[in-house]
């Protein structure tokens, strides 16, 4: 079944998902993650669901659009704006590395609530320069974006409610195999609704150089953890340095710590 088996300690987490008034919230949420590296005007707009697992909340992308230019940006602000969808902010660079171009939030609470948009405005030319110097937020709830001191765009947002979880489900990972440095722990619980197959994403699985080419589903958790869902008898885990390990129907939490410089395993 495996290189190595029951070296692992099983241990319990806890599951929760984004809730609306204690209730599940089924609908995929908006956010509006901010990230001017390499010029881009604003950085992305996804759409998907929150989930919180013990302390740390994660968000699990279904669909996203790259927003680079000041065009592309408009439009999103007027979408934003005609439909007062609520979303979220969140934060990946919020300067470039020379400080030339920068986003400027004022109380802002970032991947914590949830935001309409009031109003919008984007600048060209020398309104840029005069706008950009009389901008003051205040005590506003606002984001702007500068360029070299000039503004490029504001925003006036709306809060509308705590982003909020549902009551957690305890779940055991039991150890199951492991490949190399990949752990493989199958997942164990009681509440049939703790992992609601929504969240779940029909794509190819990499964990570093590991990889499940098909019959599955899976849910994201950053760079180390994806859970994941086979969904036929079995599938396999595989890696060119490696024996492939067999994975039976069920659900499954990967974990491959960050490798080190010289390679991974």
């Amino acid at each position: 079944m495996s290189e190595q088996q029951n070296v692992l300690n099983t241990y319990n987490f806890n599951f929760s998902v984004q809730a609306l008034d204690g209730e599940v919230l089924p609908s995929p949420v908006y956010r509006l993650v901010l990230n001017v590296s390499y010029g881009a005007s604003v950085g992305k707009l996804k759409k998907g669901y929150y989930i919180r697992i013990n302390d740390s909340v994660y968000f699990v992308s279904q669909q996203a659009v790259q927003i680079a230019t000041l065009n592309e940006a408009e439009k999103l602000f007027a979408f934003l704006q005609k439909t007062q969808v609520p979303f979220a902010i969140s934060i990946k660079h919020e300067q470039t590395r020379s400080g030339y171009q920068k986003i400027q939030l004022n109380n802002i609470y970032t991947d914590s609530y949830l935001y309409t948009l009031k109003t919008f405005q984007v600048y060209k030319g020398l309104w840029r320069t005069i706008e950009g110097a009389l901008y003051e937020p205040k005590n506003s709830v606002a984001i702007a974006k500068f360029s070299g001191g000039k503004i490029d765009w504001q925003l006036e947002l709306t809060p509308e409610h705590r982003l909020s979880f549902t009551q957690p489900s305890n779940i055991s990972a039991i150890p199951f195999a492991t490949q190399g440095h990949l752990q493989i722990y199958k997942l164990s619980y009681d509440n049939i609704f703790a992992i609601p197959f929504y969240l779940y994403k029909r794509e190819k699985v990499s964990l570093f150089n590991h990889s499940i080419e098909k019959d599955v589903v899976v849910i994201p958790l950053g760079v180390e953890r994806k859970i994941i869902k086979v969904l036929n008898e079995t599938t396999e885990v595989t890696s060119s340095d490696h024996e492939p390990v067999n994975l039976p129907q069920g659900e499954y939490l990967l974990f491959h710590p960050i490798p080190r410089l010289d390679g991974v395993d």
